[in-house]
């Protein structure tokens, strides 16, 4: 797949698609897995905004994002990637992303622990990754 176009990340010239596409047009996986590495809490939400196309493309660079040891106690990137997941299922944007987002949603369910989630605080982000799994995988 090739990098988004503009028009693939900003789809509707809103302000947050505005924005996304200021942070990731032109970027290639590895320069976006940079953004995450460097300040994960200031381009998650950017993956809600994007056009489907872009964020089918970049779900990739979270993904890698969080295999690396950088991502350790990262529980804000992990809650907020579940919401964005669910917000996008609802608005059945997944297709092209599908396996993607199982490996991603194996991994969060087999490396819980890693991301030291304060369930008082975040709920039981392991149920709800499994059960969006279960979605996912029908």
């Amino acid at each position: 797949m090739n990098k988004p176009t503009k028009e693939e990340i900003n789809v509707d010239n809103s302000l947050d698609e505005i924005v996304a596409s200021e942070h990731f047009f032109g970027l290639d996986l590895k320069e976006a897995e940079t953004l995450f590495i460097n300040d994960s809490l200031n381009y998650q939400w950017d993956l809600l905004w994007m056009g489907p196309k872009a964020f089918n493309y970049y779900i990739k660079s979270a993904i890698n994002y969080l295999k690396r040891d950088e991502s350790c106690g990262d529980v804000d990137f992990i809650d907020a990637l579940y919401q964005i997941i669910e917000i996008r299922l609802k608005r059945d944007e997944l297709e092209l992303s599908r396996l993607d987002l199982i490996d991603l949603i194996d991994y969060v369910v087999n490396t819980y622990q890693k991301f030291e989630v304060e369930e008082k605080i975040y709920g039981n982000l392991k149920k709800k990754y499994s059960e969006i799994g279960n979605l996912l995988k029908i």
